[in-house]
């Protein structure tokens, strides 16, 4: 066991010490176990910290407490991860008041340098408009290397995880409770399979009551993991757009998906975009400018072992990029006329490379 693990976890419970005077007052003393063992006069001349904490600091509750934690989550396959740990998630490591602890489950693959971490958030009164915008975006970055961030909650956030599980792309739920305990209970059949190939993170230990505050908080965590955030349906108040001024702050680039101006789920989105705080998303094609994604990576294992003639090769980089396309779109796009156009998807429907659609939609397999 990592000896300095007890200490920190000690300084974490400690009452009346946040994230950003805790990592300050290990830093200070070189240890947490040195600033454990530290006087209160020592512990004074640090910014901040008053008489009535210095008095209490090092208390042996809470490091009894903290063995106690330690062994709690040994036993449940709970990883405890400090601000100091190598494995700690760089990007979260920028946010000046980033946790001092996190508690992960699962295999959460946080420090890959090719790796994207995308964060959707949005209402939990999802509508159909929001949903196949999820599904669209979801689907056409399935290609990529990239992770789905979320909050497990319900509406845009399950969705957002479901279709990256689909999808087999890594997805990471952010919550606002400890790990013994998932909430909404209705999403622990989907919370588990994420386990696989992604996993649950949380700040709050696993003797925390959940509080209101707590699921606020958690907007920081998902803001700060991320390199760019997308709004999907949000009222002019809510997590969302909590999630939005925190992703700002972090100098994270934040999309929003625009709706009518006479719907209140559109409100937070639209607000968003109009004050410049939001760049707006109209399908996957904008991140996928926006990271500067190769698009010409792959698009379907196939692509290795098939020659395109260019025509079909001009289809197969429209459906990567713009995603499912009615005929007629395809058509206009490429200039060409029904007729040529027919033949030249059924080949590549034969080639099992596309299929058809009800309405007579294309798209990639």
């Amino acid at each position: 066991m990592n000896t300095e693990l007890p200490y920190i976890l000690a300084i974490s419970f400690q009452k009346g010490i946040g994230d950003v005077i805790g990592k300050k007052i290990i830093t200070h003393f070189g240890s947490a176990k040195k600033a454990w063992r530290s006087k209160p006069e020592e512990l004074l001349k640090i910014k901040r910290i008053g008489k009535v904490l210095s008095n209490d600091f090092g208390s042996d509750k809470y490091l009894h407490l903290a063995y106690k934690e330690i062994e709690y989550c040994d036993k449940n396959n709970i990883n405890i991860i400090s601000f100091f740990d190598t494995n700690y998630p760089n990007n979260l490591k920028e946010c000046y008041d980033c946790p001092l602890v996190i508690y992960t489950k699962g295999n959460l693959d946080f420090n890959s340098s090719n790796k994207k971490k995308i964060a959707i958030v949005g209402t939990r009164k999802m509508t159909n408009y929001g949903k196949n915008f999820i599904n669209e975006l979801i689907d056409n970055l399935s290609d990529f290397d990239i992770s789905i961030i979320s909050g497990l909650a319900y509406g845009c956030d399950i969705e957002s995880h479901a279709v990256a599980l689909k999808n087999n792309i890594s997805t990471w739920a952010v919550m606002g409770t400890n790990l013994d305990k998932i909430y909404p209970s209705t999403h622990k059949k989907i919370a588990n399979e994420m386990l696989v190939n992604g996993g649950w993170l949380t700040e709050q230990p696993s003797f925390k009551l959940t509080t209101p505050e707590a699921f606020l908080q958690r907007n920081r965590i998902i803001a700060g993991l991320s390199d760019a955030i997308v709004v999907v349906e949000s009222a002019f108040k809510g997590g969302s757009l909590v999630t939005a001024k925190f992703a700002n702050d972090y100098n994270r680039e934040v999309f929003a998906l625009p709706g009518k101006t006479i719907d209140p789920l559109n409100e937070g989105c639209n607000f968003l975009i109009k004050t410049q705080q939001a760049y707006l998303i109209e399908n996957s094609k904008d991140i996928i400018n926006y990271f500067n994604f190769d698009i010409n990576r792959k698009s379907n294992q196939l692509d290795l072992f098939i020659e395109f003639s260019e025509e079909e090769n001009s289809i197969v980089n429209l459906l990567r990029i713009d995603g499912k396309q009615h005929i007629d779109i395809i058509s206009y796009k490429l200039d060409l006329k029904s007729y040529e156009l027919m033949p030249i998807l059924l080949d590549l429907e034969l080639k099992q490379v596309i299929s058809t659609l009800p309405g007579k939609f294309y798209a990639l397999k």
